[in-house]
């Protein structure tokens, strides 16, 4: 009885010992994936500052287009030096995103689908091909006429008659007369 008890009580702190270990793994991964997003969201947050300094720096250039003068010259260049500082902390997130997708990515070895084994290619059955089937031996000969894609042509008869003289009438109509 108490050598069961034994192996039960291993058996729990084996299972407990894995439990730790994948929420440790979790928690590892949760963090990456939240360094991951706080970057990636002040890169947009930052591309966003840098439009709307673009805009701003736009209407400045064009009112000291219109009216020259010291005081807009200034605003131009203050504008310019504050793009340039977006610009470089916009560098140097995207550096950090990029290191740290590149150490914390996952190995992409082994994913997809998995291969088939030799011994299944040389059944009797040949594989399923994929995609388009070939094309008939009529087809190629070229004997046969080629598809045709769109609207029909419309019948001989019925194009000369258009053509004919009476006007094809459109709209709804004429309501009949009732008499009583």
């Amino acid at each position: 009885m108490e050598k069961e008890l034994e192996k039960v009580k291993g058996a729990l702190d084996d299972f407990r010992k894995k439990v730790v270990e994948v929420v440790k793994k979790g928690k590892g991964e949760a963090d990456r994936v939240a360094r991951l997003a706080h970057l990636k969201l002040e890169i947009g947050s930052l591309n966003r500052q840098r439009k709307d300094l673009f805009e701003e720096l736009g209407e400045a250039f064009y009112r000291n287009y219109r009216k020259p003068g010291k005081n807009a010259e200034k605003t131009v260049a203050d504008l310019v030096s504050h793009v340039n500082e977006v610009e470089k902390r916009l560098a140097s997130f995207r550096r950090d995103l990029k290191a740290e997708e590149k150490v914390t990515a996952p190995a992409r070895k082994g994913r997809g689908r998995p291969s088939k084994p030799a011994s299944a290619k040389t059944g009797g059955e040949a594989p399923k091909r994929r995609g388009r089937p070939p094309k008939s031996a009529a087809a190629k000969s070229g004997s046969a006429a080629p598809k045709r894609r769109g609207r029909p042509p419309k019948p001989a008869a019925a194009s000369k008659a258009a053509q004919a003289g009476t006007p094809k009438k459109r709209g709804r109509p004429p309501k009949s007369e009732k008499t009583d």
